[in-house]
């Protein structure tokens, strides 16, 4: 996985940063892109290495997501900074991009996960930058991203066979998470 996801990750990253730092309104663009590229891309990609189950399972844990963080924004009633409305807890945009993160680490293991929080974290700057959200509402959406991948999420399994002159060894593992 890690050979897919990281350079996804850097590709998608350097398409929508190019000249983002110095104009908010560009990091606002970028971190639109990303939070909606991130999850397409993680599930394309499980789509082309035919992972149907963890395709099934982070469409699942994505649905989750989005859905409970709705549900927060409409009850909590949290302000956002920029006074337009009631609905900053949590961050839709930040909910969306980690959950990417979450699921690949909850599947995958941190190795190949860190660069999808490393996009994920850069799209909830995006929103704090963009007066949309407070750092308290990005770390809520990663919250409730990260729990529904650790409920709904069964780390991959792999099967390792070394066959020797005279002997065959089998392991089983799952990666940490």
């Amino acid at each position: 996985m890690r050979r897919a996801i990281a350079p996804l990750s850097t590709a998608v990253l350097a398409a929508c940063t190019g000249g983002a730092i110095a104009d908010s309104d560009a990091e606002r663009q970028a971190g639109d892109v990303l939070a909606t590229a991130m999850p397409l891309g993680t599930l394309g990609v499980e789509l082309w290495r035919g992972e149907t189950t963890g395709a099934k399972q982070f469409a699942l844990s994505f649905v989750v997501t989005v859905s409970a963080t709705e549900v927060l924004k409409r009850t909590t009633h949290v302000e956002r900074p920029d006074g337009t409305n009631d609905q900053s807890f949590p961050s839709g945009h930040a909910a969306r991009a980690f959950s990417s993160a979450t699921y690949v680490h909850r599947r995958y293991g941190f190795g190949d996960a860190w660069p999808l929080y490393a996009l994920a974290t850069y799209v909830g700057y995006t929103r704090v930058v963009s007066d949309r959200h407070r750092w308290a509402d990005v770390a809520g959406a990663a919250g409730v991203a990260a729990l529904s991948s650790w409920w709904l999420v069964d780390p991959k399994q792999s099967v390792t066979v070394v066959l020797g002159r005279r002997s065959v060894f089998v392991g089983w593992s799952t990666p940490l998470p």
